[in-house]
């Protein structure tokens, strides 16, 4: 048990949100285990409990925080709890991404209470997500962003291309990389259950958004599609719209001619995820832009072979033989689809037990809160005592 307590803040803990709800929740219930006082505090939104992604009671105290108005902008209530959980035992409180008002509220009022704070962008440094409405970014920079982050204990990334993107922005700050969990099922899955399919899947498993370049998807889909080795295989797309995104991918299928080729599907709910994995020949992520990616550990895990782009940081795909790592265009999207699904079922299969093992060898809970809970102590603690560093973390000019 550590001698100090965790505070996890993140401004919407909503399944919509995709991988930061996700991997908040996870982190909190697998640092509550090793017997760490562990509590989530959450914008409350109003959404239906069903909707949201929050931890296990019995392991996790949470709170949904209210949140009202203020000078035209949205004003979450964390002060209140984390001035209440300051004067209990020594707290680190760490804030999930950046530039939302939520973020604002939540460490400035840990800078109030003396509390340090980590912060995890969440890819939102990442030169794609900078460019994507760039003037408010700008504004909010300057305004307060670039303070806040120079005013955190420390900084984490869950990949080094993040690490090297926050670094650039940020050259004082300690930063840790550690990866996002994955809950690893115990047992390889039985090939069989896809070697003796007569229809074959291409997932993707991911927020409709258009940082995930699925327009590129579709484009690379119709020489798929056109090619008649390939007349058994359907690409299904599975995940919650972002801003009318959806509509658009409808339209772009529509304007191609597959209909009958592509699926566009709903959200995939938290219990329904073996089952869509279990589903899948082939998982492909061909986004602009991700600090990690979770699903792709996730389809790892369930023992699907992954096709990941340039602009995720899984470049050890191919060399541990579970996948491949290529350009987010159409033509390369194209040419590791063919080559992927030219492979006997056999071969995928193998493929997809070695990316079983990485998976759980690499992305257990354990290991990752571990290395959460060594960064804070070592920022708390180890730091101001002129102790070594943990090797996974880049401590900067500071």
């Amino acid at each position: 048990m550590t001698a100090f307590q965790v505070i996890q803040t993140i401004p919407d803990i909503r399944v919509d949100n995709g991988g930061p709800s996700r991997a908040c929740r996870s982190l909190c219930e697998a640092m509550a285990r090793t017997g760490t006082p562990v509590t989530l505090l959450a914008g409350n939104h109003g959404h239906a409990p069903d909707r949201l992604l929050l931890p296990d009671p019995a392991l996790v105290t949470s709170r949904l925080v209210p949140i009202g108005r203020r000078f035209g902008l949205p004003a979450y209530g964390f002060e209140m709890p984390i001035s209440a959980l300051a004067m209990g035992a020594p707290a680190i409180l760490h804030d999930n991404g950046i530039w939302s008002p939520g973020n604002y509220a939540a460490t400035s009022a840990a800078a109030l209470h003396g509390v340090p704070v980590v912060i995890s962008p969440h890819g939102m440094l990442e030169p794609w997500a900078l460019a994507h409405k760039p003037m408010k970014k700008r504004i909010a920079w300057a305004l307060y962003q670039r303070r806040l982050l120079a005013a955190a204990a420390g900084l984490h990334a869950t990949a080094e291309p993040e690490r090297a993107s926050i670094r650039a922005k940020m050259p004082r700050q300690p930063i840790a990389v550690i990866a996002n969990g994955v809950d690893c099922p115990a047992s390889p899955p039985d090939p069989a259950q896809r070697e003796n399919a007569a229809a074959r899947t291409v997932a993707v498993l991911s927020r409709l958004h258009p940082v995930k370049n699925l327009p590129g998807l579709i484009t690379a889909w119709r020489s798929i599609a056109a090619d008649p080795r390939f007349d058994s295989w359907s690409l299904g797309i599975a995940g919650p719209d972002h801003q009318g995104h959806r509509a658009e991918l409808a339209s772009a299928i529509a304007a191609a001619g597959l209909q009958h080729r592509i699926r566009l599907e709903d959200a995939v709910p938290e219990s329904g995820k073996a089952a869509f994995f279990a589903g899948a020949d082939l998982f492909i992520l061909p986004s602009f832009s991700e600090n990690f990616g979770i699903v792709v550990a996730e389809a790892l895990a369930h023992g699907v072979p992954v096709i990941a782009s340039h602009g995720t940081p899984w470049a050890a795909l191919e060399p541990n033989g579970c996948g491949w790592h290529v350009a987010p265009d159409p033509a390369s999207l194209a040419a590791a689809l063919a080559l992927a699904m030219t492979l006997s079922p056999e071969t995928r299969a193998e493929m997809g037990q070695r990316g079983h093992a990485y998976a759980g060898a690499t992305f257990g809970w354990n290991r990752i809160a571990g290395q959460m809970l060594e960064f804070y102590e070592w920022l708390l603690h180890g730091r101001s005592r002129g102790g070594r560093a943990p090797d996974f973390v880049d401590a900067g000019g500071g």
